[in-house]
């Protein structure tokens, strides 16, 4: 089955959106937590970085490796060079040989939020259509039962939420997150 082009474009964004806000990032945000509470700002900002490839060795038909990023800096400029070889191997394949670009810009945009809940910015000036997408990409890839996986069993949204905090409720985060104290 050919490579939905639309997912790529959408992919390209889910990039785009997580570079800008990892750019955001200075050196005083770096232990703030997240909505994943292993995770400060650092760890998931390398997180996110580490998502282009562990995508790539998806895509080359190969289990990923989840050893950890160790950047302190250049968050943004790391995942855009990285995310572009992602898209590049999508744009070149006919098959999708483990997954497909839905489910990475779903997990890219589920941590995006996660990071701007960290960060405290706002969500709304992210691309909703993206979210819309990566909720049904989740949804059935996943299911809303996920005992033992890497996502928490799906919570709902607060009536009236974004796009970005349906989908992180979808994921199982909390909506809306309190920083810890």
């Amino acid at each position: 089955m050919p490579v939905d082009r639309i997912a790529v474009l959408a992919l390209i964004r889910s990039f785009t959106q997580a570079g800008e806000l990892l750019d955001r990032i200075g050196p005083d945000d770096l232990g703030r937590p997240t909505p994943c509470p292993e995770w400060d700002v650092l760890a998931l900002a390398n997180h996110l970085v580490a998502q282009p490839r562990i995508f790539v060795t998806m895509l080359q038909g190969t289990p990923p490796g989840w050893g950890r990023e160790l950047l302190t800096a250049g968050f943004g400029e790391e995942l855009r060079r990285r995310g572009n070889v992602v898209v590049n191997l999508w744009r070149e394949t006919d098959e999708a040989p483990m997954l497909d670009p839905d489910w990475h810009s779903a997990e890219v945009a589920v941590h995006t939020w996660d990071l701007a809940a960290a960060l405290g910015v706002p969500t709304d000036g992210l691309d909703q259509q993206v979210a819309e997408r990566a909720v049904v990409a989740m949804d059935r890839i996943l299911g809303p039962q996920r005992t033992g996986r890497a996502f928490a069993d799906a919570r709902s949204a607060p009536a009236g939420s974004s796009a970005y905090d349906h989908l992180a409720a979808y994921a199982g985060r909390a909506v809306p997150w309190e920083r810890p104290a």
